[in-house]
């Protein structure tokens, strides 16, 4: 679903949704343009809806955890975390506290009152958390004079399936931090963003041991190939804000699958093939060039096209000569 900024207190969501969400948008735009979030100290404040069991909280940590220790700590970040189960009545004192909570943080130094922000609060929280919809989302509040990142999780019970090796609240917490570091260095096409992000999730865990890094890839990549006949490309899915409904209705097989996968090849056409140069280097060139100067520099290319190209190509081999590739990434 399209959700945009709200009109009350102008937080700019950016990132709707993560891992296999059909519900979800990002705003990613290919012009350069300031860096929202700046490397910080510490970690992000989380805040949680009284009631809510604490396991999915640890679970949430967990992966944002994982993805800070890899990326770098980016923000200011603050967590929010909501959810009923069960249908169960959300207690209306831990209501009160956390609309109070985000409101008072929210309007701090600003010209906004809290009297303005309930309404909004409510809506955009509870009345979700009591539709009994998950959502998870990376949003950015711009009024303060440093931008602050909001990770919001909501209802993240509904994704969890006890046969997961890994709990999907913890890639959702992988996921969602990633775009915080993707953020804190410009601008980058809606297939990057996105696929960046996915990639991550497979990444870090295989880097623990806990999961073959073609576990989930390889089949994404089923699901990128599914759509091979309708002639869309990554191309199509710079700016999912001024993608045709043609496109938009395919958002997740071109920006989160095929994305995926495009950083995968992106990372294996580098020279070392390494994927701590990608995050070491290709990301403060994003900044200095752009990321269109920045993929063309980095892979020694002549410009984008030559990469969508070369990728297409990619697209067509065997699913064994693709997956094979993932065997080839270094750290």
């Amino acid at each position: 679903m399209r959700r945009g900024s709200a009109c009350l207190l102008t937080t700019t969501l950016l990132l709707i949704g993560c891992l296999s969400s059909a519900d979800d948008e990002s705003a990613a735009r290919s012009s350069p343009k300031e860096p929202p979030f700046i490397k910080v100290e510490g970690p992000p404040t989380y805040h949680v809806l009284e009631g809510y069991d604490p396991k999915w909280r640890a679970y949430i940590l967990e992966g944002v955890e994982m993805a800070r220790a890899y990326w770098g700590s980016y923000g200011p970040t603050h967590v929010w975390i909501g959810g009923r189960e069960n249908t169960r009545p959300i207690d209306e004192a831990s209501k009160e506290a956390f609309v109070t909570e985000y409101c008072r943080w929210r309007t701090a130094g600003t010209e906004r009152t809290l009297e303005e922000c309930r309404p909004y609060v409510t809506e955009r929280f509870i009345d979700v958390i009591e539709s009994d919809q998950p959502e998870a989302y990376l949003s950015w509040v711009d009024e303060k004079p440093q931008a602050e990142a909001e990770l919001v999780f909501l209802n993240v019970h509904q994704w969890y399936h006890d046969e997961d090796r890994i709990p999907d609240p913890v890639l959702r917490g992988i996921h969602e931090y990633t775009h915080v570091f993707q953020m804190g260095f410009g601008t980058m096409p809606t297939w990057m963003m996105e696929g960046g992000a996915v990639f991550a999730e497979s990444w870090l865990v295989h880097l623990q041991g806990r999961r073959p890094l073609a576990f989930n890839l390889s089949r994404i990549m089923q699901r990128a190939r599914s759509i091979r006949d309708t002639g869309l490309t990554i191309a199509d899915m710079e700016d999912i804000d001024t993608a045709s409904e043609d496109v938009a209705k395919y958002h997740m097989q071109l920006a989160y699958d095929s994305g995926a996968w495009a950083v995968a090849y992106l990372i294996h056409r580098s020279p070392d093939r390494s994927v701590s140069r990608y995050r070491d280097v290709f990301h403060p060139m994003v900044t200095e060039l752009g990321w269109e100067q920045a993929l063309s520099r980095y892979l020694d290319i002549e410009d984008k096209q030559a990469f969508y190209a070369a990728f297409e190509r990619f697209m067509d081999l065997p699913r064994a000569e693709q997956v094979k590739i993932l065997d080839e990434l270094k750290p």
